[in-house]
């Protein structure tokens, strides 16, 4: 099983408008609720999670396990969906999305955890995995049922 991960809008719910809380590492802190949701989806499916955030150009995955362990997330298998390494050379989430799952996805039990609306755009069989988040809500009770009922077809 593979989650395609997403972080704004899914585990850091601050409001633009807002300075968001940077925890020791320098990250910002995830809204516990999402946290412990996405930890309980974790703990049931037992999940490889592929980064599909912006953030993850940002940082090696070495320190992606330090900011996930740090929130108390354990994830033990964490990669990137490519190897794109600036914010100019990012196509639109959609586009990234769909190039994973032409090149990876089609055999694979994945699911997509994401607020970005550009994934509408995608075809229907793909956005049949998808549970799409409320950016100041997150990773709510809702989105974990829908997750593990994805995730267990």
């Amino acid at each position: 099983m593979i989650i395609l991960l997403d972080i704004d809008g899914v585990l850091v719910t601050t409001p633009s408008w807002k300075v968001s809380e940077q925890l020791g590492d320098g990250f910002m802190k995830f809204n516990e609720q999402a946290t412990k949701n996405l930890s309980k989806l974790f703990e049931e499916t037992n999940a490889s999670i592929i980064l599909t955030t912006t953030h993850r150009i940002s940082y090696t995955i070495e320190k992606w396990y330090d900011i996930f362990k740090l929130r108390g997330l354990n994830f033990e298998n964490i990669t990137k969906i490519n190897e794109r390494s600036s914010i100019v050379s990012l196509p639109n989430r959609a586009t990234e999305i769909k190039e994973w799952v032409d090149f990876f996805g089609e055999n694979e039990n994945y699911l997509i955890i994401d607020d970005d609306l550009s994934i509408n755009g995608l075809s229907e069989n793909i956005k049949a995995r998808c549970v799409m988040t409320k950016p100041l809500i997150g990773f709510d009770t809702s989105c974990l049922e829908n997750s593990l009922s994805i995730l267990r077809k």
